[in-house]
């Protein structure tokens, strides 16, 4: 994405509304330090380990990933791992893990940082989502936490699949689940906005 021309306006708009959705959250945020002397804030994980936040799309962590028959009890048929990998703050598991199971895996190596460029990984993991609900499935979004890595490909297929604008997608997917995106990840969305909109301008 270097050299990338982000929409500044748009960027900050929806720092704006995820902002004011986690002020209208009371224990949103935990202040880290003693006393009066609160020194740094981080967002609270969600009440739940997972929420349906579309219709037969559910964001959560990676508490349950590794139970298949807890996933199957949930009706899930697929699975979309957005923290791929053996890495510190990723979730270990891939296509074999469940290839006895009735449920079809997708995999994104992605890191929660602001630097990992998630961006080519969302259209095919649109794809994915979409064809699993063509397909009557019901799919399981998660990375670690379900609030970063995971939220942002929920928004996307939203965005590809669902004509929403990145607005709409983020106040949407945030009215269902407590999401913090990292910057990096929303000014990638915000390069899949332009993308998105060059692609209608050009039909």
């Amino acid at each position: 994405m270097a050299g990338e021309q982000i929409d500044l306006k748009l960027f900050s708009e929806v720092k704006h509304v995820l902002a004011e959705a986690n002020n209208d959250t009371t224990d949103a945020f935990c202040k880290a330090g003693v006393g009066a002397f609160k020194y740094f804030a981080f967002p609270m994980p969600p009440k739940n380990s997972y929420d349906e936040v579309y219709d037969n799309i559910l964001l959560g962590d990676n508490k349950c990933v590794k139970r298949v028959d807890e996933l199957e009890k949930m009706g899930v048929t697929h699975v979309v791992n957005a923290s791929m990998g053996s890495k510190f703050n990723q979730t270990n598991t891939d296509a074999a893990f469940y290839e006895k199971s009735q449920i079809t895996y997708h995999g994104i190596p992605a890191m929660d940082t602001i630097t990992f460029k998630l961006l080519p990984y969302l259209r095919p993991a649109a794809d994915f989502i979409e064809k699993a609900l063509t397909q009557k499935g019901r799919v399981y979004v998660h990375c670690q936490q379900g609030i970063s890595r995971s939220s942002t490909v929920v928004i996307a297929f939203l965005m590809i699949y669902r004509e929403m604008n990145l607005l709409e997608a983020v106040k949407y997917v945030r009215s269902k689940r407590l999401i913090y995106p990292n910057d990096g990840f929303l000014k990638q969305l915000c390069v899949l906005q332009k993308e998105l909109n060059e692609q209608k301008e050009g039909t």
